[in-house]
């Protein structure tokens, strides 16, 4: 067959251009194109399905009477993934760099290849015709002539170019009306469909159809060259370009070069073989859309074109309804009793529509797309007994109209039936995510991308909580939302902060990866392991340079932990009057060491302290030049080594001497000014009172707590992300256990993220001498995005102190631009008030038997509640997540996973039989030569395999050794054969042929 371009634009229906977002045919009919990006909530399935009912209830106004038509199309193919994943990646690349990160062989090689294999895009859009048969025969005669009056009067010159205005001018607010009542039907809302939809402009939705009709030419609206190319009124054709100065109609910039129809009616367009199928017979029983899609092979490309509209048969219902009416099987119900039914359920309310339901698939070649549609064909045979058949003769027609908005029928059979049973061939099945794009890509339970981000206008506020039992996959969640959703979030020109309060090795792990990404710049992160002695000091005490009291939160702060040392064990509050009494007591502790108080006795400088050399050199110097006096106190040393000296540095180390220190408040506890208020107050039928028993609690914990009882020696110096892990000091299970847990939770908090809670207006609090040294830190401090995990909260048992610096960190991190992540085993540390009020992000990554107090505390509904049963722990997609987000649009509810590279998790992992092997690998090659060795060999894991070695009987001394002597002589034969195709590699390059070098 010949070209077939002018026949192809004449068969066209859509010819200009009418205004912002709808399209004028020749007749003065208007059709406009939404992209469905995929529902915001999820719908359970089976008998009287929700989905199908609101469906149903969104759309009778649109086939009660004739006018509107619909046309729905969704189509996927793997091949779409590349583009996806490659933009993906560059977009990390270009911020890692901006940031001062290199990622070559993270973000590109073998592990983008790996996680494109996960997805499968689709691309899904929906066209609302309106069409002259809306007005009376009259009234349409009227428009029609008043329209050709109006074009004459322009002298518009008729060829292959738009005609501005050819629409009916009746319909024009007709179609805007119904274009709205459709966003509003299907869109967002607590009794709407709940589906993700938005109107294209004109140019969008031509690159849209250019797209759907050469998915080679591309579709990415941020693609300058493609948009270029797309010509309207504010977008002329220059005298240069092929279509000269005017614009050319639709057709001529949507089809694609040449379509042939070859043998087979396989059609040949751009750089596909397309083959088409139509719906002949419909299903013996009813179907749900969701069913064929989610069991469609995923490596068959296809597209799936529903047209639907007003059945306008009259009063020759009767007479052809029988001829055409082939949507119910014959062997189920008999035609003239489907008949009988489909006319009365229309008088009773439910419209009587015609349908026609088309399929297509595509390759390479003529023969790989013969193939697919055999494929296709047979799997749409499983979904209720339909029957389809391929278009023969001349398919290029119905490849025009599988295309929505393009023709307003294709020549393929048409079936009669209800708009109840017509909803269910409504191509509805995937999820839509709030984000068109995002660092982070998870994954939809059909292969869709699914963007994610953690800190953008859209949320309500920045907070996530995360329910997830052990093994569930909680360590790598929390790892990609801090790596790519916090650090790789673009536009930050340096690196953001963020603090990881870990139990175990996840984030020791994930800190090491940072730190190789950031190469010399590795000083930026941190990783340590907390332990309670003077050697990891924490003074909560600690101010800022020069500030001899507290900030506002710094005070609060003090107040919980004073309230934490007094609870006692195994209870949640503290006892009676600590709470009262803490708030005095910090005060009076402040005061009482300030050399700004009158009658304050600040603390005299000691020499010989522990990394103080320098400042002794200097103060001693100092002294003797009586440019400070004899016996000077720290505060005096601190003012003259940062305001004359000009050594902030050393200022800061001495400043640690000069605060208040938990054993100083025992002492401050029998003032006076304290003693006569709270000495009475206590437990009921104690002879303590609250003062007694604040000191023996503050006695206790200077026992206890070695780590709170001296000056800080916990140094972050220059880092700006710091992982801690505190698996050291959360160890044990009982009261006491839960008590220390929740004291050094507060210890470890402050020492990372005591510093993020500052802003340009604490400056009037600081002292007017180093307001300028203040002035920039603060507000480089404040406009940075921060981000603080708080791994494992269960631990805390619940205690209200602890709870009560949480839920401010949640109610004020906003102010101070912080991100918080609070993950749990526990449902009850997820209070109602605190999920309600201030946490918009939620995943869900287990669930226990009964899933009925999950499910009342985060509000699911019975399909939500229904999913947490499919959270099974990680796969080989991911670990599957429940994810609720609460946004500015309206609440998204989404079914999804998180597939991660295997180079990525062998950095990530926490199972000790995989750290064994990649440190092992890590002694004879780099940490990224290590992960992608292990990456090749063992895939995601090579944990199967130590038990397989491990089963075969290995000579140890005792079974301690078992893991070990495994992982030795799994590693051994990895380096052989990683050494000799080094070897091998060698030799290649040095021109030996691969025999001779073998």
């Amino acid at each position: 067959m010949g070209l077939l371009m002018p026949t192809l634009a004449e068969r066209l229906a859509v010819h200009s251009v009418q205004d912002d977002t709808s399209f004028a045919t020749g007749d003065g009919a208007l059709v406009s194109l939404f992209r469905v990006e995929g529902l915001t909530r999820l719908y359970a399935r089976g008998e009287g399905s929700e989905l199908m009912e609101r469906i149903y209830r969104a759309l009778p106004a649109f086939f009660l009477t004739p006018g509107h038509r619909l046309q729905w199309t969704v189509a996927r193919d793997p091949a779409w993934a590349h583009p996806v994943v490659e933009r993906q990646f560059s977009g990390l690349e270009r911020q890692a760099r901006r940031i001062g990160m290199d990622t070559a062989g993270f973000t590109d090689g073998p592990p983008k290849d790996r996680f494109q294999g996960h997805f499968l895009p689709e691309r899904a859009y929906l066209a609302l015709w309106t069409d002259p048969n809306i007005l009376t025969p009259h009234d349409a005669q009227l428009e029609k002539q008043a329209r050709n009056r109006k074009l004459e009067k322009a002298q518009v010159a008729w060829g292959p170019w738009q005609v501005p205005g050819l629409a009916l001018g009746g319909l024009i607010p007709t179609h805007a009306a119904a274009c709205e009542a459709l966003l509003a039907a299907l869109g967002v809302g607590p009794q709407r469909l709940g589906l993700r939809i938005v109107l294209l402009n004109t140019r969008e939705a031509m690159l849209a159809w250019r797209e759907m009709l050469d998915p080679d030419r591309g579709a990415d609206p941020q693609q300058g060259d493609a948009l270029a190319t797309i010509y309207d009124a504010g977008h002329p054709p220059l005298m240069a370009d092929p279509f000269g100065p005017h614009i050319p109609q639709v057709a001529a910039q949507v089809l694609p070069p040449y379509a042939r129809v070859g043998q087979g009616e396989t059609i040949q367009a751009g750089g596909h073989y397309v083959r088409m199928l139509a719906m002949i017979l419909g299903p013996s029983h009813p179907v749900d859309f969701r069913d064929l899609y989610d069991h469609l092979p995923a490596d068959l490309p296809m597209r799936y074109t529903l047209h639907l509209a007003p059945w306008t048969g009259g009063g020759r219902l009767k007479t052809l309804a029988a001829a055409i009416l082939t949507w119910s099987n014959g062997a189920n119900r008999l035609i003239n009793a489907s008949r009988r039914d489909v006319l009365a359920r229309s008088q009773a309310g439910d419209p009587a529509c015609s349908m026609q339901i088309m399929f297509s698939t595509w390759g390479k070649t003529p023969e790989e797309a013969g193939e697919r549609a055999r494929r296709l064909a047979q799997r749409i045979g499983s979904w209720g007994g339909v029957m389809v058949e391929d278009v023969f003769g001349d398919p290029l027609p119905a490849w025009l109209a599988s295309i929505p908005g393009l023709m307003t029928q294709g020549p393929v059979r048409t079936h009669l039936l209800n708009l109840s049973d017509a909803c269910a061939f409504s191509p509805v099945a995937s999820q839509a995510s709030p984000w068109s794009e995002g660092p982070c890509l998870l994954r939809g339970p059909q292969g869709q991308p699914l963007p994610i981000a953690i800190g953008s206008s859209l949320q309500k506020n920045f907070n996530i909580a995360i329910f997830a039992a052990t093994r569930s996959g909680k360590s790598v969640l929390l790892t990609l939302l801090l790596l790519l959703a916090h650090l790789l979030e673009p536009g930050r020109a340096r690196l953001p902060r963020f603090a990881f309060l870990d139990v175990g090795y996840g984030g020791m792990g994930l800190a090491s990866l940072i730190r190789e990404l950031l190469g010399p710049r590795d000083y930026l992160v941190q990783s340590q392991r907390l332990r309670n002695d003077e050697a990891h000091a924490i003074n909560p005490f600690d101010t800022l340079l020069g500030m001899r009291e507290p900030l506002p939160l710094h005070r609060a702060f003090l107040l919980d932990l004073l309230a934490m040392v007094g609870t006692p064990m195994g209870q949640k509050d503290p006892a009676p009057g600590i709470y009262e009494m803490a708030g005095p007591l910090v005060d009076l502790a402040y005061r009482r060491f300030s050399d700004h108080n009158r009658l304050g006795t600040p603390k005299e400088w000691e020499p010989e302290r522990e990394g103080m050399a320098e400042v002794d050199r200097m103060v001693q110097d100092a002294i003797a030049r009586t440019a400070l006096p004899r016996r000077p106190s720290w505060w005096a040393i601190v003012d003259w080594l940062a305001l004359e000296q000009r050594r902030p540095d050393l200022a800061i180390s001495a400043q640690r001497y000069a605060m208040p220190l938990l054993q100083d408040l025992i002492g401050l506890v029998r003032d006076d000014e304290i003693y006569a208020l709270y000495k009475e107050a206590g437990l009921a039928g104690m002879r303590e009172g609250a003062a007694d028993l604040m000191a023996r609690f503050l006695t206790e914990a200077t026992r206890d707590y070695p780590i709170l009882n001296a000056p800080t020696a916990f140094n972050l110096g220059a880092a700006r992300g710091t992982v801690l892990d505190l698996a050291e000091v959360t160890a044990g299970t009982g009261p006491d256990a839960e008590k220390r847990t929740s004291i050094l939770y507060l210890t470890a908090r402050w020492a990372l993220t005591g510093s993020w809670y500052v802003h340009p207006d604490d400056l009037a609090q600081t002292p007017d001498a180093y307001r300028a040294f203040h002035e920039e830190r603060i507000r480089e401090t404040w406009e940075d995005p921060k981000f603080v995990i708080y791994d494992e909260f269960h631990r805390t048992g619940g205690a209200r102190a602890v709870r009560r610096v949480v839920d401010r960190d949640a109610r004020e991190g906003g102010k101070f631009n912080v991100r918080l992540a609070l993950s749990s085993q526990s449902v009850l540390d997820f209070d109602g008030e605190f999920i309600d009020e201030h946490v918009a992000t939620r995943f869900i990554l287990s669930a226990p038997d009964d899933t009925s107090a999950l499910a009342e505390r985060f509000h699911l509904t019975a399909a939500e509640e229904q999913e947490l049963k499919r959270l099974t722990g990680p796969g080989p997609h991911g670990s599957p997540i429940l994810a609720l987000f609460d946004t500015r649009e309206g609440p998204y509810r989404l079914f999804c996973s998180d597939p991660v590279p295997p180079e990525w998790l062998w950095a990530f992992s926490t199972t000790s039989e995989d750290r064994a092997v990649l440190n092992r690998l890590q002694a004879h090659m780099t940490q990224g030569e290590a992960r992608s060795v292990a990456a090749a060999r063992f895939g995601a894991s090579a944990k199967n395999l130590l038990e397989r070695i491990a089963r075969q009987g290995l000579r140890v001394n005792s079974a301690d050794e078992v893991e070990g002597v495994a992982a030795d002589r799994l590693v051994k034969e990895v380096l052989e054969t990683w050494n000799r195709d080094w070897v091998l590699k060698a030799l290649r390059t040095l021109g030996y042929r691969a025999e001779d070098a073998a």
